[in-house]
């Protein structure tokens, strides 16, 4: 298990060191057989799958010393983690990447959450205060280069973490805020699609 550091200034420069390359997981032409990704398997295919390794994904490595500060370290670099991780991913997305990349690193912030949400995290007042302040200004940055497809797996993601903060009594009043600006947004833009989807999502959550 890595040692975790409790300087900010190293926590933070090794993070950005393994978040500089792009993320590894999003190559298709890799070899390695993924089971949940293929319809029909057979003995031939299985044989010559033994000796095939996955790709390296800088993603994971980020988000598994992310994950060991929420059970080592103060949340301020758990923190300090979120803020590098969507940092990378709003300077890395755009229009050709922009769905598989948000699924990719919004899974990410959805296994930290979940996370701090299962146990006995004493910080999961603040951390769900914190992504609800990130969510808000990531659907700003999204909307305002017309990322739709990111939109609306990033309207799919954080909904799901809404319904999840609900169940377990967190506030979820800046989500449904969040939410409704993104309706008027997409509206103003003429994504009506995007508007609609905003809109059904801030009326399950409050009818939740």
């Amino acid at each position: 298990m890595l040692s975790l550091c409790y300087d900010v200034t190293v926590f933070v420069r090794e993070l950005q060191e393994i978040l500089a390359a792009a993320p590894a997981g999003q190559d298709r032409s890799h070899p390695y057989l993924d089971i949940s990704q293929s319809c029909e398997i057979d003995e031939n295919k299985l044989q010559g799958s033994m000796g095939q390794l996955p790709p390296g994904d800088p993603l994971v490595k980020a988000l598994g010393r992310i994950l060991s500060t929420m059970k080592e370290g103060p949340f301020e670099l758990t923190r300090l983690g979120i803020n590098e991780l969507i940092k990378s991913y709003l300077y890395r997305i755009n229009k050709e990447n922009q769905e598989s990349y948000t699924h990719a690193y919004l899974n990410c912030i959805q296994q930290i959450y979940l996370t701090g949400a299962a146990g006995d995290y004493p910080f999961i007042d603040l951390l769900w205060e914190y992504l609800s302040r990130v969510f808000h200004t990531v659907s700003i940055f999204l909307l305002d280069r017309y990322l739709v497809q990111a939109c609306r797996v990033f309207l799919s993601k954080v909904s799901s973490m809404g319904r999840s903060a609900a169940q377990r009594g967190l506030p979820t009043g800046s989500i449904q805020h969040f939410l409704y600006n993104m309706e008027i947004r997409a509206q103003e833009e003429g994504f009506a699609e995007l508007a609609g989807s905003a809109k059904n999502h801030r009326f399950n959550l409050e009818t939740f």
